[in-house]
């Protein structure tokens, strides 16, 4: 299903610097609104953390463009075999899961749709989008656990809670439930 007059593209580190302001704004717009934890300076944070992650090789963003606005977008970068994403679990996971070699897995680090947008399936195209142009073998994303309309968004599209972790000191949330989501699936 394609929503009407929106343009999705696929895009690079490149693409997110030349689009550093929209997606920040637009970041800004969907992320400091209830249920969402916010912080005075969580808009800087995402934006310093942005630039360094569009920096990474494998940073991949897909975004929505009605006309020559940003509506939405999906980024994320491959987990490094010696990621700390999968620490600080309340209850330790099985090895199997936690277990990184390069290539594995994709960390969907963030999904916005500007408000007036949603409900008409642009957040699942993002996601297809991006997430059908990855090698990895599955996708991993973290949710704060008060977005409870998130949490059931990603549930009903086939994502796996796997988990609660401890979120590292600099984080908005002091936790956040995490997902995973097999990728290129064979019958």
């Amino acid at each position: 299903m394609a929503v009407q007059d929106v343009t999705l593209t696929l895009g690079d580190g490149r693409r997110a610097a030349e689009l550093l302001d929209p997606i920040c704004a637009l970041y800004d717009a969907v992320f400091s609104q209830p249920p969402f934890r916010w912080t005075a300076d969580e808009s800087a944070h995402h934006r310093q953390s942005l630039v360094e992650l569009a920096r990474n090789p494998t940073f991949g963003l897909a975004t929505a463009e009605a006309g020559d606005e940003l509506v939405g977008f999906a980024y994320g970068v491959r987990l490094a075999p010696s990621t700390g994403w999968w620490q600080g679990f309340e209850e330790p996971p099985p090895a199997e899961l936690v277990a990184e070699h390069g290539g594995r897995t994709f960390a969907l680090i963030d999904l916005a749709v500007r408000s007036d947008y949603r409900k008409r399936g642009l957040g699942r195209e993002l996601l297809d989008t991006l997430l059908n142009s990855r090698s990895e073998e599955r996708a991993t994303l973290a949710v704060q656990p008060v977005a409870e309309d998130t949490k059931t968004f990603y549930a009903h599209l086939g994502w796996q809670l796997v988990g609660t972790a401890k979120a590292p000191p600099q984080a908005v949330s002091p936790l956040f439930d995490l997902y995973v989501l097999p990728l290129h699936l064979t019958p």
